[in-house]
């Protein structure tokens, strides 16, 4: 079991996301904007986070790099979860620390992949 956290405005992403994490028993905290992400960072630890790009306030990319330079986040394994899907955006986050992309609409079975590959490296 991983400690997830899922940041994303859309509830109904958070809900699904959430749904899916939790049926393979992972424990999953979210929030629906970067303020309130760091707020939960900044009080306990994460193996893994799920980021939207599209955010009102700082975008995902920009919550990577401050979650990655906190002291509870610098080991977090952080995949992208958006509509975003140009390679200049995807390079950008490789460049900020993503450890992976994945685009909306997705299937649960590609999320499950990817977390299963980041499992084994946290």
């Amino acid at each position: 079991m991983k400690k997830v956290l899922v940041v994303d405005d859309a509830a109904v992403i958070i809900k699904i996301v959430s749904y899916a994490l939790g049926e393979a028993g992972h424990q999953v905290s979210s929030a629906a904007n970067a303020d309130e992400a760091m707020k939960l960072v900044d009080q306990q630890s994460f193996d893994i986070g799920i980021f939207d790009y599209n955010m009102p306030g700082k975008n995902g990319i920009e919550l990577l790099r401050d979650v990655l330079k906190s002291p509870n986040g610098a080991r977090m394994k952080i995949i992208m979860l958006t509509t975003e899907s140009s390679t200049d955006l995807k390079e950008e986050g490789r460049r900020a620390g993503a450890a992976g992309w994945l685009v909306k609409p997705f299937q649960n079975q590609d999320l499950m992949a990817i977390m299963g590959q980041l499992e084994s490296l946290v």
